[in-house]
């Protein structure tokens, strides 16, 4: 079989990494694993049993990727009027380049609260690079003031913003560097009274959270139940039917056919990834090694292969990388 080009290799690998992508959101759309994470990482039901919060807490139809982040972009299935008229153009041009940016997941989360129920916006994203080029916190808090900026016109009118429902925008990252595996990471609003007697109501101004999630191995126990959870769902190296044991006995969760269909998926995703990039990154050593010895780099070939951070400094270097 002829060996296929670095082209090829790379669209072969982005059109896996989609199809993860959309399993991935698929796995986050189903009430029992999204009742563990409002468990946990919401504390409005910290008190609450999981199995309430999936019978009776999760309100509506749970949207996956079809409502737009930034507000000049179309939802999916919005039809373009004939009747509007071009009012300005996005100047970022990466809209141009990238498309629209979808929430991965967002649904409505009944809280009861003081006798009383109120109603929370929760966004889920799957994010498999934790260091985009910038603080997932930044983008993170982005999105919550997106979802309550919305919130005018529908959710209040006029000056009511009293009716500001709490948003939260939780990132869950499976791959991440060792030290900062098996962590998770709140970032919210809170009162610092500067002079005088504090007043206003903590839900008055605690109206938006983001919180992270660092991923680690299955096999490393985690302080924290979800990151044990989503540590097993999300794992490429569990096989399927361990997955499936784990998820209902140790978090009884229900294998529905649907359910149990997209745990193989994301296995056999997960490992065709996994393996691709096991291959590429041995394909690179090759190259830099035969590169170090041509020019007489004996030290640096032992070097490279204990010293990760020098390897990944002189595979720059040597264009080998971006």
């Amino acid at each position: 079989m002829e060996r296929q080009t670095a082209l090829a290799e790379a669209i072969d690998t982005v059109a896996d990494k989609a199809k993860y992508d959309r399993c991935a959101k698929k796995l986050l759309s189903f009430k029992a694993i999204d009742a563990w994470i409002l468990k946990t990482c919401v504390k409005e039901f910290s008190l609450y049993s999981v199995d309430y919060i999936s019978e009776h807490c999760i309100s509506g139809n749970v949207e996956i990727s079809e409502h737009a982040v930034h507000q000049d972009e179309l939802n999916k299935g919005q039809r373009i009027s004939s009747d509007e008229q071009v009012t300005k153009m996005n100047s970022e041009s990466s809209s141009i380049n990238e498309g629209t940016v979808y929430y991965d997941v967002r649904f409505n989360a009944i809280a009861p609260e003081n006798g009383e129920s109120i109603t929370l916006i929760i966004n889920l994203e799957i994010q498999t690079d934790d260091k985009p080029g910038y603080e997932l916190v930044t983008r993170g808090t982005y999105y919550c003031a997106r979802m309550i900026s919305e919130q005018h016109g529908t959710v209040f009118t006029g000056e009511h913003y009293e009716k500001i429902q709490k948003v939260y925008s939780i990132w869950i990252c499976p791959s991440t560097p060792e030290c900062r595996k098996n962590g998770m990471f709140r970032y919210h609003t809170i009162e610092e009274p500067v002079f005088g007697d504090a007043y206003v109501k903590k839900e008055n101004y605690d109206l938006m959270e983001v919180v992270i999630l660092n991923l680690g191995e299955p096999e490393n126990e985690a302080d924290c139940g979800i990151l044990n959870l989503l540590n097993t769902l999300f794992s490429p190296t569990v096989l399927p039917d361990e997955k499936k044991k784990v998820l209902s006995e140790k978090y009884n969760i229900a294998m529905t056919a649907e359910l149990e269909s997209e745990v193989q998926r994301m296995c056999n995703l997960g490992t065709a990834l996994e393996n691709k990039g096991v291959d590429k990154g041995v394909d690179l050593m090759a190259k830099l090694v035969d590169m170090l010895m041509e020019a007489n780099r004996y030290a640096d070939v032992k070097r490279v292969a204990k010293d990760p951070e020098y390897r990944d400094k002189l595979m720059k270097e040597y264009k080998l990388v971006g």
